[in-house]
């Protein structure tokens, strides 16, 4: 029976060149497979970003830094001021230092934005009643303003999508008994789809480009004339696949009478249309605004 295997069946024998191949394969395999594994997130390496924050957000902003730090490794140096040091800082320009600046934006338009030092910002709450006198209660939201020049904007920028996300920083919050925002939906790079008319294709794109650098968000421009525009948007509004209406619409003056899948992106301008159906309301109102400074 063992003669018989043997026969049928011999024994490979290698030379030391087919080793050597049979090992340069191996390694090439191994190659191609580590090239498809995703490329490290510039966020997921450590990064120090420095914060001023209003004291009164202390007990949901360390919570959210903390769940933050769980999903994306970086270290913050956090500075929490009551209402009259904040102030002082922003007066005399000292809280400049630092990259991100949380607090409401009544104080912040006085002084950080006077000086064109910080951007808007992200909103993500409002103020408990319980926490000041009436005459001291402002109507407006609490805000992640990020540092004009800092070299860390990605990660702020993310930071403040994470505190204005429902599933995210807005548990926190509530849970503080602070009033929230209808943040974006979390993604750590959200992709934004925006039509523009296919005159200003180019230039939309190298703007794009700039926003992404800053933001750290993926914007997938698309050029088209108007009729196309509006077939397409027609087409797709009529489906239950409303989700791929582009996230924004820059540049074209009207849309068909009977579209109602879109709202203007500011109070004074339709050239700018945001889609009810985006998970990206915020960010594609903040592209559009940029997209504005920038043309």
């Amino acid at each position: 029976m063992n003669q018989d295997f043997n026969k049928i069946f011999k024994t490979p024998k290698y030379t030391g060149v087919t080793l050597s191949l049979l090992s340069m394969f191996v390694l090439a395999a191994m190659f191609v497979v580590w090239q498809k594994f995703p490329k490290q997130d510039p966020l997921e390496s450590e990064q120090n970003i420095s914060i001023l924050c209003d004291f009164k957000l202390k007990i949901p902003v360390e919570k959210i830094l903390a769940s933050f730090k769980k999903e994306y490794p970086c270290s913050f140096m956090v500075n929490f001021l009551n209402a009259k040091e904040l102030t002082s800082a922003l007066q005399s320009k000292s809280g400049y230092n630092a990259d991100l600046l949380i607090a409401n934006k009544t104080i912040l338009r006085k002084y950080a934005f006077a000086d064109s030092n910080y951007g808007e910002g992200i909103p993500f709450a409002f103020d408990k009643l319980s926490n000041s006198l009436p005459e001291q209660q402002s109507n407006e939201p609490f805000v992640c303003s990020i540092k004009n020049d800092t070299p860390h904007s990605h990660l702020a920028f993310a930071l403040g999508r994470y505190f204005s996300a429902p599933s995210r920083g807005q548990f926190f919050l509530a849970e503080a008994g602070f009033t929230g925002v209808n943040g974006d939906v979390w993604k750590l790079r959200p992709t934004v789809s925006i039509l523009v008319p296919k005159t200003c294709e180019k230039r939309s794109k190298d703007i794009a480009k700039k926003f992404s650098k800053l933001e750290g968000v993926n914007l997938d421009v698309t050029g088209k004339d108007e009729l196309e525009a509006n077939a397409t948007i027609h087409l797709i509004a009529q489906s239950n696949a409303k989700e791929y209406l582009p996230d924004l619409l820059i540049g074209f003056k009207e849309l068909s009478p009977d579209n109602k899948s879109y709202f203007p992106a500011t109070e004074n301008s339709r050239q700018g249309l945001v889609s009810f159906s985006t998970r990206y309301k915020r960010t594609a109102i903040r592209f559009f605004n940029f997209y504005n400074r920038e043309i």
